[in-house]
């Protein structure tokens, strides 16, 4: 086998094996601890419900709205991880 052939079949699976739910935790953690759209560098969803609610002074319906969007944002990624985590599950 070639060194890259090596490298993609054998060594890339069984690092990511070990890397991966370190990975995932730390994600998850950023992603609770924070606002998920400042850690990419977007607008940050938080601050756009605060302009939204000085502009219309709907808060409770806005802010609701906000939280719905973060939990959707972190159930789309726990589920994405757990698949993830059982394609690369040590056994």
């Amino acid at each position: 086998m070639r060194q890259l052939q090596v490298i993609i079949n054998i060594e890339l699976p069984q690092m990511l094996r070990f890397s991966v739910p370190g990975i995932i935790n730390e994600f998850s953690s950023v992603l609770k601890a924070t606002p998920f759209a400042y850690t990419v560098g977007i607008a940050e969803i938080t601050k756009q419900a605060m302009s939204l609610t000085a502009i219309t002074l709907n808060g409770l319906q806005i802010y609701t709205l906000a939280g719905v969007l973060y939990f959707i944002i972190y159930k789309v990624f726990t589920l994405l991880a757990g698949v993830f985590e059982k394609k690369y599950r040590i056994s």
